[in-house]
C-alpha cells in the first residue's frame, strides 16, 4: 500500500462537496494518447477526486487537461472498472518522490450511466459509513 502525505490540505474555498479518504488505483491518460499513468485517489467527493502521483518522473497533466480515467481498473473494490472523463482543476507539487510528487484535483465531467450507477453506489456507501449528509448526485452524459 502506498504512503500518503496528508500535510497539504486544500483551500476550504476549493471544497465543493464533503470528501472521503479512499485509496483506489486510477489509470489515466490524456485524450488521444496511448500512455497510461497509474495514480491513486487520496480522497473522493461528489464533485471529483484528488489524485496522487508519487513517482520519480513527472506526470504530464497540467491544469485544464482533459483526461480519460479508469477508476479501480481491476474492479477489485467497486465490482467493475469505472470509466470517466475528467478535467484537471488543480495541481500541487508535494516534493515527494525525488521532487516529482504531485496532487491533482480532478473534476469529473462525463460518466456513462452504467459507470455512474457504480460510482454513485460507492459514494453513497462511503457517505453512510462516515456519516456524511449526501449532496446532489453526479450527472450522467449519455
Amino acid at each position: 500500500m502506498r504512503q500518503s502525505n496528508r500535510s497539504l490540505r486544500a483551500n476550504p474555498a476549493w471544497i465543493r462537496a464533503p470528501r472521503v479518504n479512499i485509496d483506489l488505483m486510477v489509470q489515466s491518460k490524456t485524450i488521444g494518447t496511448n500512455t497510461d499513468y497509474s495514480l491513486y485517489t487520496e480522497d473522493v467527493s461528489r464533485s471529483g477526486i484528488l489524485l496522487v502521483w508519487e513517482r520519480e518522473s513527472r506526470v504530464p497533466f497540467i491544469v485544464n487537461t482533459l483526461i480519460e480515467m479508469t477508476i479501480d481498473p481491476t474492479g477489485e473494490h467497486l465490482g467493475k472498472p469505472v470509466n470517466c472523463l475528467g478535467k484537471v482543476v488543480r495541481r500541487e507539487a508535494t516534493g515527494e518522490a525525488g521532487g516529482h510528487g504531485t496532487r491533482l484535483g480532478i473534476q469529473i465531467v462525463q460518466m456513462e450511466n452504467l459507470d455512474l450507477n457504480v460510482w454513485e453506489g460507492c459514494l453513497k456507501e462511503l457517505e453512510q459509513r462516515f456519516g456524511i449528509e449526501p449532496e446532489t448526485t453526479t450527472k450522467a452524459v449519455a
